[in-house]
């Protein structure tokens, strides 16, 4: 089984999950722009962040990975590129001291303002709306569970590399000769693999 069967099932994917999803884009992409505005406010104020806005740099930087995060979820496939891509995203989202909470505030505050986009098109039919809200639940859930992964990628990199920084300096080893050391191990690892073929 792929990991796309996987998803599919882990979430109920069904056959006209897909076709609501690229409805509630067709009504995003107009306001996507004044949303993740939106958003960007508000996960700013919500960290204290405030005086980074008047960064012009920063406030692009976190522009495009909104807009590259909210426009992702609501394209759901399922084939190892997209989790690749959502996964990298999950790593430039914590590049940018964005959280894993600040991810799922940021899914609470969007799914509100998609929402707000469903009812404005589907009125009263509420068979419709809550089938499209469900279907962006299981899109949120696929999506979050790649992009925290991406989140993980990145401490666990950071982590690794404080374990080294830590281990270099206690050692008084270079890091010329720990990579030495390092390849030598590797080399030596492929011997003893190789002898046992």
């Amino acid at each position: 089984m792929t990991w796309a069967d996987k998803v599919r099932l882990s979430v109920d994917w069904r056959e006209g999950d897909q076709a609501r999803l690229a409805e509630l884009r067709r009504w995003l992409d107009p306001k996507s722009e004044e949303i993740v505005e939106d958003l960007a406010e508000r996960v700013v104020k919500f960290n204290g962040a405030e005086p980074l806005m008047s960064s012009a740099r920063f406030v692009q930087r976190l522009h495009g990975l909104l807009t590259e995060w909210l426009t992702g979820v609501v394209e759901v496939s399922f084939d190892e590129d997209r989790a690749e891509k959502r996964r990298t995203l999950g790593r430039n989202l914590a590049d940018v001291n964005l959280s894993f909470e600040d991810v799922i505030l940021l899914e609470n505050m969007a799914r509100e303002r998609l929402l707000a986009l469903a009812q404005a098109e589907l009125g009263e039919h509420s068979r419709a709306l809550s089938s499209t809200m469900q279907t962006l639940s299981k899109a949120m859930t696929c999506d979050r569970a790649l992009v925290y992964a991406g989140c993980l990628d990145l401490h666990d990199a950071e982590l690794e590399q404080a374990l080294l920084d830590r281990f270099l300096t206690i050692t008084g080893f270079s890091p010329t000769l720990y990579e030495s050391l390092a390849e030598a191990w590797r080399w030596n690892q492929e011997q003893i693999g190789q002898r046992d073929v």
